[in-house]
This record gives structure tokens, C-alpha cells and sequence, in this order.
């Protein structure tokens, strides 16, 4: 990201109503492993297992009843609501940002690894800290390898600044968190025609029920206004100022036609592969692909809310599999 520091004009102000009342809060955990640890191909599959098994044993241990409400532990981690229009399965209010594919860390070596929540999933912190503690005993990856926590600091992926919130004597307050108002200022700052998306996990997208394995920020960006709108109208804290379904219409009907242009006539460069990927589900029984786009494709973009929405998804992930930690991405 090039940047002037100089005072930022231009402000984007009309975006406001649609994320008004919204957060994203990136935390990220520091820690050393105290026994061999390897990861999959796909580590965020193992650090969404293992959270999920810590957070069930320890909060929602007792098996869901037909015809009762979930308990908030398992709406938080499964994001199901009958009344949902779109059907049962909501984007979950979280993700993870997990170490590089197949890392292996000897004993004594430090990784870190980042999960972030939206909205008012932000009350669940507490939660996360107390299972991560268990996490770290019960050991992660393949042969189940220990880890010490060190640090723990919330982030801004927008200008890389970090903050430690608990050392050995307190919680601190969150001061870092991601919204309108800091996207914004990120965006005035921006002083580059050029844009790089640097796809850190594989980016599994659908345009029409068919995939999606050449970059398209057409697809990109009607994939990633349907999963904010979902995500805000959930999970925003004031649920009295949402923007309404014509709002959001608008708006990815725009940002869709926006994103077919660039590609058709500013794409520069595309350095992307297809990277094929399964899960296995214990539960479930079976596996499931969870493979998409690696790699890095650059764009001439002057429309700075494109570039609004897409500052947006470096915190958000887009497409497939975000609780596994898929669709994460840098904007360069």
C-alpha cells in the first residue's frame, strides 16, 4: 500500500449507512510451541477445529435439543436462524488468519495466528480466551503438538499497527477496531492507481454456481457485498439503522458493474493459481473441498469505493469457507 501522510480529502461519506454501527476487530495470538506442530495444507481448518471442540466442551456441552433454540456458543460458531430469508446457514461472525500452508515449528518456535469478530460477536472474546487456553493444553495440528501463549494484541490490518491488550497483570480496552470511519480515512490516504490483491488463502468464489479460477473483481465484489450485508445485519450493534435490502441492492448491482469494467479493461497483471484443497468433516463424515485462488493479480482502480469495499474484505475474507480461514487477502 502506498500512502501520503498528508491530511485526507475527499471523504467518503454516503458508504456510512451501510455498515453504521459495525466493527470487525482483529485479534491476534502470539505463542511457542512447547512440542512439534505441524499444520495442514489448510491450517485454518485445524485452528477452526480446534476452537470449535474447546468452546463446545467447555460452554455447550450438553447436545441440542430438536425444537429448542441453539445456545449462543453454538449460534455463534454455527450461524443457523430459522427466520434467516436466505435460509438457516448465516456467514459465521467470525474468522481465522492462519499460519502459511503445511508450517512445521519445532519446539520452541514462535507463530502466531489471528482470529477476528464482527459486530457484537466482539462479547465473545472472554469465550475465545478461556478455549484458547484449552486449545493450547490439548495441542493442535497433526500429533496434537502443545503450545504456550505469550502475547495477545489486537491489529489494524489498515496501517499494520498492533497493540498488546493482555499482559500478566490485565485485560486492556479495544481501541483498534475496524469501521467506516477507519476504512475511510485508509482510503483518502491511498495515493496509487494501482491495486494488488495478494490472496493468502485459497479464495473459493461462485459466479452462477459455477467456480470461479481466474481473479474477477466483478465476482470478488458482489460476493463480498452479499457477505457484509449479511454480516452487518446481523451483527451490528444497532440494529434500528440498518440500510434495508433496496440499499444493499443498489449498491452491489454498482459495485458489480464497477468490477466488470476493471477487469475487462484494467486488469495488469494476473499471477494466480488454483490451489486444491479438502476438509474432513468428523461429523459430517466425509470431505469436502475447500480449495480456490492463491496468488496475487494487480488492477489500475482510480474508483476509490472500490477500493472502500475492498479495504472492507481484507477484514471480512470473501467467498467460500471463511470460518476455515479461506477467502483471506491482502490489499497492496
Amino acid at each position: 500500500m502506498t500512502v501520503d501522510m498528508a491530511e485526507p480529502t475527499n471523504i467518503i461519506d454516503p458508504l456510512s449507512n451501510l455498515v453504521q454501527g459495525f466493527v470487525a476487530q482483529h485479534i491476534v495470538f502470539m505463542v511457542r510451541a512447547q512440542e512439534a506442530i505441524q499444520f495442514s495444507e489448510q491450517p485454518g481448518v485445524n485452528l477452526r477445529g480446534a476452537l470449535y471442540q474447546a468452546l463446545i466442551t467447555r460452554f455447550s456441552p450438553n447436545v441440542p435439543v430438536p425444537g429448542l433454540p441453539y445456545d449462543l456458543i453454538r449460534q455463534f460458531l454455527e450461524g443457523l436462524d430459522d427466520e434467516n430469508a436466505r435460509g438457516r446457514d448465516l456467514p459465521r461472525a467470525y474468522t481465522v488468519e492462519p499460519p502459511p500452508p503445511n508450517a512445521h515449528y519445532s519446539t520452541g518456535e514462535q507463530f502466531e495466528f489471528g482470529i477476528t469478530l464482527f459486530g457484537q460477536a466482539v462479547s465473545y472474546l472472554p469465550y475465545l480466551f478461556y478455549a484458547l487456553r484449552d486449545v493450547a493444553d490439548l495441542g493442535i495440528g497433526f500429533g496434537r503438538g502443545r503450545f504456550q501463549m505469550i502475547r495477545i494484541c489486537e491489529v489494524n490490518p489498515l496501517n499494520k499497527s498492533r497493540r498488546q491488550i493482555i499482559d500478566p497483570h490485565q485485560v486492556s480496552d479495544l481501541r483498534l477496531a475496524i469501521n467506516h470511519k477507519a476504512i475511510q480515512y485508509a482510503v483518502n490516504l491511498w495515493r496509487s492507481d494501482e491495486i494488488l490483491l495478494r490472496f493468502l488463502t485459497p479464495a473459493r468464489l461462485t459466479d452462477y454456481g459455477a467456480l470461479a479460477r481466474r481473479p474477477s473483481l466483478g465476482i470478488l465484489l458482489r460476493r463480498l457485498l452479499e457477505r457484509a450485508q449479511s454480516l452487518v445485519e446481523q451483527n451490528q450493534s444497532k440494529p434500528e439503522v440498518a440500510a434495508g435490502l433496496e440499499r444493499w441492492k443498489a449498491e452491489w448491482m454498482r459495485m458489480g458493474a464497477l468490477g466488470d469494467v476493471l477487469d475487462a479493461q484494467h486488469l495488469i497483471a494476473d499471477n494466480t493459481y488454483w490451489k486444491d484443497v479438502t476438509s474432513h468433516s468428523h461429523i459430517k463424515g466425509r470431505s469436502s473441498p475447500i480449495g480456490g485462488l492463491m496468488g496475487k493479480a494487480r488492477w489500475q482502480i482510480n474508483e476509490r469505493d472500490v477500493l472502500y469495499w475492498l479495504l472492507w474484505g481484507q477484514s471480512l475474507h470473501v467467498g467460500k469457507n471463511t470460518a476455515k480461514g479461506d477467502g483471506w487477502y491482502s490489499v497492496e
